[in-house]
């Protein structure tokens, strides 16, 4: 059957995003299919984007506590930015590079240069290839994972050059040994400088420098003495190239235009597509340059994107299944009152209410193969069925949502689904399984749903709703219950 609107929109928020509130729906029908394709994908056109700045995480409560400015603190922030955004397919390609560009602070032992790294992602994600890879090729964080602090005349090092060509551009098979050695003379010359310990005795007050002249920690360096300025052959092209040249060469190969298109295709729709398809894509791809925008306006407009091989289809990434939970419970909202509308830099957010809960859902997404900041090697995270192992899935019926304390006590997720809820008549426990399905974006097969409708039954149909308290051990229950249905893990 053909979908109707409101399933298309759902399907749009779920693959662009991290799944659809009810709130989202309701616009979107407003609105229709196209403006809200480009307020998905025209991102900067969104209201507002998510204001709280990553130095809020790093600060102790204690003025003798000195500051923690490592990928621990800036995990949750992150999470916290797809939990909170406005403009979720932001967030979704950030990860999306994240995971092309991989880079992990297991090797970088840089929180700081992970911040920046991921900064730059969340700047550029839906820009042009080439600055994409130009950026993720010279951030410091890069040159530490794939070893090109110092590339000196004479040393070149090859492992950057290969993974250039068979990971973030060509893909395997599309180059010669002889062209990585080739790639790596033409990137003599560059180095990068970490300043950050020469600040200050404490990160304190090394932070606060940062701060107050604006400045990231560290930065690419290039040094022209260094360069190796002979010719070199790649790809049957002979020149003196520059790396930056060879980033663009690169780029611009009609090789890359069929490999990005392919990764970001099984990303967004489904896994192997069709020859037809990707030679659709790539060649969007090629004749805008790169431009990721057009690329995403590509994909979405493909009938295939829409078709029964895609809708519902593919299994969610942990933060897919974490962020929208999440998200449906109106936690961003919460997240954001938590932290105060005078909030600055320089300010430690709440860390019961904000810290606290913001790293819990990062933890529980690494719990599930999903650990941000950490990739399991340069090539990055396997998306798709690869997640529905079984230790993955004993970990995702863990989680059902969050309970945030306030003055009245842990309700404050069941509280905002509770509003959700009572925007309609709620007479009995069918009209209660329902909306409960419609708040999560729940599409069940006959069998779940009636024992999801038998489970509100036994709480007392419409009483259960009748107050926070009462709905939050039947809704917490619910999810439990959810959670082992495999339905819930797909999108």
């Amino acid at each position: 059957m053909p979908l109707t609107l409101r399933e298309k929109i759902a399907h749009l928020y779920r693959r662009l995003g991290f799944g659809p509130t009810v709130a989202e729906l309701d616009q979107g029908e407003i609105a229709g299919l196209d403006a809200t394709i480009k307020l998905l994908i025209d991102y900067e056109t969104a209201p507002s984007n998510f204001p709280v700045h990553p130095y809020e995480f790093i600060w102790n409560e204690k003025a003798d506590q000195d500051a923690e400015p490592g990928s621990w603190r800036f995990r949750p922030w992150w999470g916290m930015a797809m939990v909170c955004t406005k403009r979720p397919l932001q967030e979704k390609l950030a990860l999306f590079w994240h995971s092309h560009f991989a880079v992990s602070d297991s090797k970088v032992e840089n929180g700081l240069m992970m911040l920046e790294y991921v900064q730059g992602l969340r700047k550029n994600a839906n820009g042009k290839f080439v600055d994409l890879l130009k950026f993720a090729s010279t951030t410091p964080a890069m040159m530490r994972y794939l070893d090109t602090e110092r590339m000196l005349k004479g040393y070149p090092n090859e492992n950057f050059a290969r993974e250039v060509m068979e990971l973030f551009t060509m893909g395997i098979g599309s180059y010669t040994e002889q062209d990585i050695k080739e790639v790596s003379r033409a990137l003599t010359g560059w180095g990068m400088i970490d300043a950050f310990y020469e600040l200050g005795e404490t990160n304190t007050i090394r932070m606060k420098k940062l701060m107050e002249q604006g400045r990231p920690s560290a930065a690419f360096c290039y040094m022209d003495s260094m360069r190796d300025d002979s010719p070199k052959t790649i790809l049957g092209v002979t020149k003196d190239f520059r790396g930056e040249e060879v980033l663009e060469f690169l780029a611009k190969r009609p090789e890359t235009a069929q490999f990005i298109s392919t990764k970001l295709w099984e990303f967004f729709a489904y896994p192997n597509p069709e020859p037809a398809v990707v030679e659709r894509i790539a060649k969007v791809f090629q004749s805008s340059n790169g431009d990721i925008k057009q690329v995403m306006y590509a994909i979405v407009k493909a009938p295939e994107f829409w078709g029964d091989k895609c809708y519902l289809k593919q299994v969610k990434s942990p933060a897919d299944y974490v962020i929208a939970i999440t998200r449906q419970m109106g936690i961003g909202d919460s997240m954001l009152a938590f932290r105060g509308k005078d909030a600055k830099p320089e300010k430690m957010i709440p860390r019961v209410n904000v810290l606290d809960q913001m790293w819990y859902v990062t933890w529980r997404m690494e719990q599930m193969g999903l650990n941000l900041l950490y990739p399991p090697d340069v090539s990055g995270w396997k998306w798709g069925a690869p997640w529905a192992t079984p230790a993955a899935m004993t970990q995702r019926m863990q989680f059902h949502g969050l309970m945030i304390w306030n003055d009245k006590g842990p309700w404050v997720g069941a509280d905002n689904v509770l509003r959700q809820m009572k925007v309609t008549a709620l007479p009995d426990a069918k009209a209660v399984t329902k909306r409960f399905c419609e708040v999560f974006d729940l599409h069940l097969k006959a069998e779940t749903y009636a024992k999801l409708e038998a489970h509100f039954t036994a709480a007392g149909g419409p009483n259960c709703t009748a107050n926070a308290g009462a709905w939050a051990g039947a809704m917490y229950h619910a999810l439990r219950m959810m959670s082992a249905a495999p339905e819930m893990h797909l999108c």
